[in-house]
């Protein structure tokens, strides 16, 4: 192939990806402030600066664009968590790395938390069920790790890790109704959302670990050390 046509193929592929990932990042953006039912893709195509006809090019409907959005961002959680790492950790340590790089994520994304009660509530889970079920899968695998070896308190695995979950991204599903709560406080939402990954990482590990005297350190966010916390 002459040297001219392999740069116009390669220019034309970086355009190409250049575009679908504008499409995605603002059907991601949409999709968690509406929901699948409520958004249109008039809303998706003004929004990405590209045509209505494009969007059906790239993702042929609205639905098969709802999926590539949840499929991409489980993908980037799923990478951003490095399970492979998790399982290397005792069961301490991998809760709190796992409580700690989600919340990362919350923060660095917090439109995530809507986007995901917007598919329980509006599809059932239909849409999530295909990619969702990974985060769980490991960190029951962590929770089941403690109760093995004593590090944990004897719980239900699969029930903890819901109940690990909700502490963690329920603050981002109701960010709205927070903002109610502490209405003074909401010109630092940064901040706030630092302080609560801090406080539900402390939580997750005084709730689980077992009723005997450990001392150990709780990372913080940021790079800052937290005061030590006693999970007896």
């Amino acid at each position: 192939m002459p040297q001219t046509s392999r740069s116009s193929q390669r220019r034309r592929t970086r355009d190409s990806a250049a575009t679908r990932a504008a499409i995605l990042d603002a059907a991601e953006w949409i999709f968690a402030h509406k929901g699948l039912r409520a958004t249109r893709t008039e809303d998706i195509a003004a929004a990405s600066g590209v045509t209505k006809a494009m969007i059906h090019y790239y993702f042929t409907t609205k639905e098969n664009l709802y999926q590539a959005v949840l499929d991409r961002v489980f993908r980037e959680r799923v990478e951003g968590m490095d399970f492979a790492s998790l399982q290397r950790l005792p069961p301490v340590a991998a809760l709190e790395a796992f409580a700690e790089r989600l919340l990362d994520q919350m923060c660095r994304k917090p439109h995530l938390g809507p986007l995901f009660a917007l598919e329980n509530a509006q599809n059932d889970g239909a849409y999530y069920n295909r990619s969702g079920g990974e985060i769980y899968r490991v960190l029951t695998e962590i929770v089941a790790r403690g109760v093995a070896d004593g590090s944990f308190r004897k719980i239900e695995p699969r029930h903890a890790a819901i109940d690990i979950m909700g502490a963690c991204v329920h603050y981002f599903n109701v960010s709205a109704n927070v903002r109610t709560l502490w209405p003074e406080q909401f010109h630092h939402d940064d901040r706030l959302m630092r302080e609560h990954a801090r406080s539900a990482v402390a939580f997750i590990a005084n709730a689980l670990c077992a009723p005997r005297p450990i001392e150990r350190t709780t990372r913080a966010f940021g790079g800052k050390r937290a005061a030590s916390v006693s999970t007896a």
